[in-house]
């Protein structure tokens, strides 16, 4: 039972985690990696940790179908760094996805908390 519990909650923060990178760069403008889990995890009081292996993985997808633009700088010192920013597609995208995740939490609230749906 633990490991059905497990791969359903992985699935599901899954896609909430993509999304709320896709916010975090819009909010942000545009952002590296590390700066990317920094700011989610002040956002939610330091509830949501993300990983490097969660976090790369979903920015080489993002960059691969053009929702995300990347490029590389050379700080004066230091190592370089990537940033991500959102591409026009990815705008839309974003802005769909959250329109998605709000009707479905409402939809979902209303199967498990007893609230209808307006």
């Amino acid at each position: 039972m633990e490991r059905v519990r497990e791969k359903i909650a992985r699935e599901m923060r899954s896609g909430i985690y993509t999304l709320l990178i896709l916010k975090a760069i819009n909010d942000l403008g545009e952002s590296y990696g590390y700066g990317i889990q920094r700011y989610i995890e002040e956002k939610t009081g330091g509830k949501i940790k993300l990983k490097d292996a969660t976090v790369y993985p979903v920015l080489r997808y993002l960059t691969k179908k053009k929702i995300l633009y990347a490029y590389w700088t050379e700080p004066g010192k230091g190592v370089p760094r990537k940033y991500y920013s959102l591409t026009e597609e990815g705008k839309k995208l974003l802005e769909d996805l959250i329109a998605d995740y709000r009707a479905l939490v409402k939809c979902a609230d209303a199967v498990l908390g007893g609230d209808d749906v307006d």
